[in-house]
């Protein structure tokens, strides 16, 4: 009998998953030895996919190598402090990108430029005495927000270009600006310090507080261009940043400079594998019975019936680590609350009491996560609330030409992008989000009546026998146009017939 007593699947965040053993129960995967390498150096996925756990991981490592790592945090950026102290480009006449992409390049050299003296002490030799002095002239007692420094060379830029001078003057004012005359000298004596101590720039997590204004998107869009360019300099010197799939897609700049850059980013995916191992391997972490045991043994021990329940759980998922860590972590709270012992399996009777706790939370986070580009999304959703599960395409366009033309009623917030819109573009914004789904026939496990007593054999998709992992499955789905009949995914479904 396996003592569950200490089970846990951890924090769903990497963030606060550092400390419990993020590192011991982390998956090596290609994503991350790409980035960790710096084969590639721009993360882009969803949220909840492990981009902040790849992060994580590679700081850590690398100042265990005793690599320098600077890793810039949420808390640093301020999208609304941006746009209420810059002024609008249609007021200034003055294109933002460029002046963005400068104090980026600004911000991140000064910063490396202190963790290196930091590290290697008062440097008294030769140019790369320069970098002190440099410091201890401009920037000693300076406060510890970084982001300080960005937006005061930013100001700077700001004030030539909107200002009142004459042509000539502002001409060779900001030319010195954006060729960083301030410390372009310190640049090459920075790269000969850099070479004795890998150096690895990390900022992540730009989405918090995204507000989809001009300067939130030069911000990001500066910052890509700063990495591209700075990445140049010398292998020993590494920016990477981390982007959501959705900012990716719609800033503009980014994506045009993405076409140059493409070798470069890394785009996250997981298959069903992955997400085996994910679980199993941190139920090895915490139960101290299952420490040598394989992936197979682990979700033995843990679940009555590991192969029913991870199925279920994929299904009413998007494949988001994170998902199937919260939904873990719900069932087994409910398992314990349930049972006068501590150690207690997770039954597919626990699975189906969550379910709808499980699915409210995540209908509501995916809607969040769109609430720029589609405010009002999870109002969208709702309108769904007792309709059926499956739809035709006709039936469906038919009811999205009804929400376009108010005839359905939707959160006033939803109606810029809502009214008088064709429904295929409603269509595809659902189906985009994942709310929707080609309909298939019914998969083991996802919606079948459940015999929690019965025998547990077939593994997902109903192919492999017990004690046989899941096989690789890439998470792919048709294009839109092409289905002829939509299913509303499991997950969203729980969430529109609940009353």
């Amino acid at each position: 009998m396996v003592d569950l007593a200490r089970l846990s699947f951890g924090a769903a965040a990497a963030e606060r998953d550092v400390r419990r053993g993020l590192d011991a129960y982390f998956i090596e995967s290609s994503a991350y030895t790409r980035m960790n390498s710096g084969a590639k150096t721009i993360l882009v996925a969803n949220r909840g996919v492990g981009k902040s756990a790849i992060f994580k991981t590679i700081a850590r490592r690398q100042r265990d190598v005793g690599g320098l790592v600077i890793e810039l945090a949420p808390e640093d950026y301020s999208y609304e402090f941006l746009s209420s102290a810059m002024t609008r480009e249609l007021d200034g006449a003055w294109a933002k990108l460029g002046a963005y992409t400068t104090a980026w390049k600004y911000l991140l050299l000064i910063l490396i430029m202190k963790e290196v003296t930091r590290r290697h002490g008062r440097l008294r030799r030769g140019a790369e005495s320069q970098i002190y002095a440099y410091l201890r002239d401009n920037h000693a007692g300076a406060t510890d927000n970084p982001f300080d420094s960005f937006v005061s060379y930013l100001r700077r830029i700001e004030s030539i270009k909107v200002g009142r001078y004459e042509a000539s003057i502002r001409t060779r004012e900001l030319q010195q600006l954006y060729k960083l005359q301030e410390i372009n000298h310190l640049i090459d004596p920075l790269v000969r310090v850099c070479e004795r101590t890998q150096v690895t720039v990390l900022v992540d997590e730009l989405d918090r507080g995204w507000d989809a204004s001009e300067d939130a998107q030069a911000f990001v869009a500066g910052l890509f261009q700063a990495c591209m360019s700075l990445n140049e300099l010398s292998p020993s010197l590494r920016v990477a940043m981390s982007l959501r799939q959705e900012l990716y897609d719609n800033i503009p700049a980014i994506y045009d400079d993405a076409q140059k850059f493409r070798d470069l980013i890394e785009v996250i995916s997981w298959d069903e594998e992955g997400l085996w191992r994910l679980i199993a391997g941190r139920i090895r972490h915490t139960v101290a019975d299952c420490r040598t045991r394989g992936d197979d043994d682990c979700w033995r021990a843990a679940f009555t019936q590991p192969s029913w329940s991870f199925r279920y759980m994929v299904d009413r998922s998007l494949c988001r680590p994170r998902e199937i860590i919260q939904f873990c972590s719900h069932a087994l709270d409910h398992a314990r609350a349930h049972s006068s012992r501590p150690s207690v399996r997770i039954t597919p009777r626990d699975l189906q009491a969550v379910e709808a706790t499980y699915a409210a939370e995540r209908t509501r986070d995916i809607a969040a996560e769109y609430r720029f580009q589609h405010p009002g999304l999870l109002g969208v959703f709702e309108t769904f609330r007792d309709g059926p599960e499956v739809w035709s395409r006709e039936e469906l366009e038919l009811f999205l030409l009804d929400l376009a033309t108010g005839a359905v009623g939707v959160a006033p917030e939803a109606r810029p992008w809502i009214d008088s819109r064709d429904p295929d573009a409603i269509l595809d914004v659902l189906w985009n989000v994942c709310f929707l789904t080609a309909a298939e026939p019914e998969a083991a496990g996802a919606g079948a009546a459940l015999d929690a007593t019965g025998p547990d054999r077939t593994m997902p998709g109903g192919t492999q026998a017990v004690g046989e992992s899941p096989r690789r499955t890439p998470i792919t789905r048709p294009r839109s146009h092409s289905v002829a009949k939509f299913r509303i995914h499991p997950m969203f479904h729980r969430f529109v017939s609940e009353h």
